[in-house]
């Protein structure tokens, strides 16, 4: 988290994103909740944005292997339902 804090500021000269920065945006524009997961692609955090009427949203991709960690900071991506288990 500390790593994408630091890089936000980047984040207004590209059209990609993440999941941390678009929870953040979508968080700061039409409220809701956020939820913590475990990643199934890294050893970091997969975050979700939980809108008012607690259905819970996320950005990704595609499922690559083999993909270094960085790759994680800036994609392209797309938003849909997130499908995995809630809390």
């Amino acid at each position: 988290m500390a790593v994408f804090f630091w890089f936000w500021p980047m984040r207004l000269f590209t059209s990609k994103n993440n999941c941390y920065f678009w929870t953040l945006e979508k968080l700061i524009k039409d409220g809701g909740s956020i939820e913590w997961y475990p990643s199934r692609r890294w050893r970091g955090y997969h975050v979700v944005w939980v809108d008012q009427d607690n259905v819970a949203w996320e950005y990704t991709r595609k499922m690559y292997r083999h993909n270094p960690w960085y790759t994680m900071i800036f994609y392209t991506g797309h938003v849909r339902r997130f499908r995995g288990k809630r809390k």
